[in-house]
């Protein structure tokens, strides 16, 4: 079976960056919770708007600044993406995002309208699904394509700096200190892949996924309604549930091919965050090494939620990588759920 591949990926952060220490002092918090910032394996994120504003948004200045902003990155990271293409081909573009809401026209039809796709596009939307809304988005990609022959476009956009909820003159104790873990951690994104058939070997075959849900750790992570804005629903103990998630998408489809985690020289991991990360490396087994990409993602850019696949996608695409190279993407996100992308380099 011939098939789809991603053919390019692009990506974009906001001009506005911080280090860790600066967004420390700017949110003001006591000095003993440094630690979470200083050891989260994050050395600076990007942000929409000045962080001082962040602070003081309404829901209403949030939402207006989403927008806007996930218009503007998602179209910079799409042209990177496209790299000149003609956006002709493409019927199917598929967005998707949790940190903000455009309910019609959304981010993709204004998309539409600015890189001049044809009137018998269709557009998806993925909205919602958090972390792990890279996966579906792929997974909806590779089946348009398959069944039309025409190509995809796969946009990703997280403004998280915009789901800041403000906590008072101290860190909010809620959830072992949720609100604060997550201001350790968060930066914004936008991410792009553009799936189709092409005969370069450079581009990888998509060639199975997988995804596993387990619904038990329902409310361990995600966003909840709080006074009228978004509040971050982070579990203390998201980095033990992670791998529970990730490794019995990973067995499956592994083993429907006939492979083991030795045959994956190449990894792309969600950069949730040090300790995601090394759970995920012991549950499965992963070398080290294997997993430099994503540490390095989370370290230049923070966790940009759906956004860190394409981000170390893009970072795989320039590896000197041999024929016949398997590549495995790993998602995490709400649900909780965890999703399994199989990749191979030269066909």
């Amino acid at each position: 079976m011939i098939c789809p591949k991603i053919i390019s990926i692009g990506y974009a952060v906001p001009e506005l960056s911080y280090t860790q220490a600066e967004i420390f002092a700017e949110l003001q918090y006591p000095r003993h919770f440094w630690r979470l910032f200083r050891d989260s394996g994050v050395e600076k994120r990007h942000f929409r708007v000045p962080l001082e504003r962040i602070r003081r948004l309404s829901w209403q200045e949030q939402q207006e600044e989403y927008i806007e902003g996930a218009t503007l990155l998602s179209k910079e990271a799409a042209l990177l993406c496209l790299d000149g293409r003609d956006t002709a081909p493409i019927g199917c573009v598929i967005y998707g995002s949790c940190t903000g809401f455009a309910p019609g026209p959304t981010v993709a039809h204004y998309l539409g309208r600015q890189l001049g796709f044809a009137p018998s596009t269709y557009y998806n939307n993925i909205i919602g699904q958090g972390c792990e809304s890279g996966f579906p988005g792929l997974k909806r990609a590779y089946d348009f394509v398959m069944v039309t022959g025409r190509m995809a476009l796969v946009v990703n956009c997280e403004l998280s700096s915009l789901t800041y909820f403000p906590e008072g003159d101290r860190a909010d104790p809620e959830n072992d200190y949720e609100l604060l873990r997550a201001n350790a951690i968060f930066g914004d994104a936008a991410a792009c892949a553009l799936i189709g058939f092409d005969d370069d070997p450079r581009h990888p075959l998509i060639v199975d996924t997988e995804t596993y849900t387990n619904t038990d750790y329902l409310n361990d992570l995600g966003y909840v309604w709080r006074d009228g804005r978004l509040r971050v629903l982070l579990a203390k103990r998201v980095p033990e549930l992670a791998p529970l998630v990730v490794k019995p998408a990973v067995d499956a489809v592994l083993k429907r091919n006939n492979l083991t985690i030795k045959d994956i020289e190449w990894w792309v991991i969600h950069a949730a965050g040090n300790s995601v990360l090394d759970n995920i490396r012991d549950a499965l087994g992963i070398e080290e090494d294997k997993i430099s990409l994503s540490r390095e993602t989370l370290r230049a850019f923070g966790n940009t939620s759906s956004t860190s696949v394409g981000i170390t996608g893009k970072a795989l695409m320039g590896q000197e990588i041999m024929k016949g190279d398997y590549a495995l993407v790993l998602s995490i996100g709400p649900g909780m759920t965890g999703g399994a992308t199989i990749l191979r380099f030269g066909d």
